[in-house]
């Protein structure tokens, strides 16, 4: 079965964008605690947290908004600088992953800093399901 609306690269990098940012944010929002408790385990393994955080939930999605979607109209182009700032965030992390461990030292603050990064999220997915009726 294939998606109608998502027959090509950029579509499609859209539609797996709004139902992933959609599900992780809500998640976020409902769970921030789970999500604090998670992110500050990884703080707890240094350095190797750091790049178990960049490989697993940053890397992918950059790589993939970076090389297959570079749109820059409409709200698909909330998804590209999204998918920029965040190679540029893995690039950081991966090259001097004490900084990228100070950032993660933020989740131990506040599990409300979760809910926060559930509405950047949320707003990310809206804007890809926009994407994909703006044509």
């Amino acid at each position: 079965m294939t998606w109608p609306i998502a027959t090509d690269a950029q579509p499609a990098v859209q539609l797996m964008m709004a139902i992933g940012c959609t599900l992780i944010g809500v998640s976020h929002m409902l769970q921030p605690r789970a999500w604090q408790d998670y992110f500050a385990g990884l703080h707890r393994q240094g350095a190797a947290g750091v790049l178990t955080r960049t490989m697993t939930w940053e890397l992918w999605p950059a790589l993939i908004l970076v090389t297959l979607h570079q749109v820059w109209s409409g709200p698909a182009v909330l998804l590209t600088i999204y998918g920029w700032m965040l190679l540029l965030k893995c690039a950081v992390s991966l090259w001097v992953p004490q900084t990228g461990l100070k950032s993660m030292a933020m989740a131990q603050r506040s599990a409300s800093t979760f809910v926060s990064g559930g509405i950047v999220l949320i707003i990310i997915g809206l804007a890809a399901a926009a994407a994909l009726v703006w044509r």
